[in-house]
């Protein structure tokens, strides 16, 4: 006979004191943000919560953390996330600002109350690879039942473009009065900032600035396979510098759901381990051109016309975990070399040709891109919260 479930005590007092919490008030002024399960201070709610600070309004900020974050301003108060601390934070506050599905947990995003206003500002922007409704049959009921339940909680959600308007009207299951702010990126807006503002950073990171600067950073897998992960960085790091005649390092940047998986690499003092850096956004500003895959990291690279390089050795395994249909038709239309293997990887780069790059770069941009960033979209963001109805 099989054995039931019984919770624990400290599982049923929990549930308890989250059920009357539900009843607390909603305090008018108080903001929750998340990021990445609890991961700490980056990605869209980063910049958002800087704007709040830089324009000194009177808003109380929560931020759920999986461990204390010293990057996270004083101005922000830090709670566990799954906390009953936390738990009350999201039942008394006004606003919800989250980066991905499962941000919020499902037992309250599913009690979310009507008065409260949740902002998705979703973690990618122009992507190469089916996602959420476009591959629902390959998805698993436990991720199809948390996304359906956050889209249908989902007041208003942020895009960056206007093919990303699109995937979002047709493919994440939102409610009819659920508003597409078509504002851009606000964790883009670094971008804007000048050089001044990269040269710092790169002396923060430990650079000089005469170093030249590869950013690799790929997608996960669902089948977790590391070998689609092989290259050889310093044979990479001896083509770069001969073509280029400079100074290169790597800056490995691994995806959240894999960002553990580091002893895949051996990191020296030319390739650095990136996977640890809060801000990605900073990374991929300091960095010269990028190797990635299927992840949508391109399109910060496309909006600073930096160079990007595709390797991609489990193309069609990959095509066939996505429902069997292959990538986006867009993929092959991308105004990039793609490269299956080491060799192809080097040659690409070796013989790299600037102005036919800048050509399909401006194409591309043209016809599919169409992107709404111009360094502002914090500031819109936060300035549409302040016009929204506050009590």
């Amino acid at each position: 006979m099989e054995k039931s479930y019984k919770p624990t005590l400290k599982t049923r007092i929990k549930l308890l004191l989250k059920r009357i919490l539900c009843f607390c008030p909603i305090q008018s002024r108080k903001i929750v943000f998340v990021n990445y399960h609890g991961k700490g201070y980056g990605d869209n709610p980063k910049y958002i919560a800087e704007e709040i600070i830089r324009q000194r309004l009177p808003w109380r900020m929560i931020w759920l953390v999986n461990r204390e974050d010293p990057n996270i301003p004083s101005q922000i108060k830090q709670v566990g996330i799954d906390s009953v601390a936390a738990f009350y934070e999201l039942s008394t506050a006004r606003f919800l600002i989250s980066n991905c599905k499962n941000n919020i947990p499902y037992y309250y995003i599913t009690r979310k109350k009507k008065k409260q206003f949740y902002l998705q500002t979703w973690h990618g922007d122009f992507g190469p690879k089916y996602i959420e409704k476009e591959i629902e049959d390959a998805l698993s009921l436990g991720y199809l039942t948390v996304s359906k339940a956050d889209s249908a909680a989902t007041n208003a959600v942020l895009s960056g473009n206007e093919f990303f308007s699109e995937v979002l009207k047709k493919s994440f299951w939102l409610p009819e009065y659920c508003e597409i702010l078509e504002y851009g990126v606000p964790r883009n807006d670094i971008y804007f900032r000048g050089n001044e503002f990269r040269n710092q950073l790169k002396y923060q990171f430990g650079f000089s600035l005469e170093d030249r600067i590869l950013l690799y950073a790929p997608t996960f897998r669902d089948d977790d396979d590391p070998s689609c992960y092989s290259i050889d960085m310093e044979r990479l790091i001896g083509v770069l510098s001969q073509c280029s005649h400079a100074s290169w390092k790597v800056i490995v940047r691994l995806h959240p759901n894999v960002s553990s998986k580091t002893e895949l690499f051996s990191f020296n003092e030319r390739v650095i381990d990136g996977s640890v850096w809060p801000d990605q956004q900073e990374l991929c500003l300091v960095s010269d051109c990028l190797i990635t895959d299927y992840s949508s990291i391109f399109a910060d690279f496309l909006l600073m016309r930096k160079p990007v390089f595709l390797f991609a050795t489990d193309l069609e395994k990959y095509a066939d975990r996505q429902s069997g249909r292959g990538l986006r038709g867009l993929y092959y239309h991308l105004p990039f070399s793609l490269s299956r293997s080491q060799q192809e990887l080097e040659k690409s780069i070796s013989e790299f040709n600037e102005e036919e790059y800048r050509q399909k770069e401006n194409a591309f941009m043209k016809e599919y891109y169409r992107s709404f960033d111009d360094g502002h979209a914090s500031e819109r963001v936060v300035n549409y919260l302040k016009s929204l109805q506050w009590f």
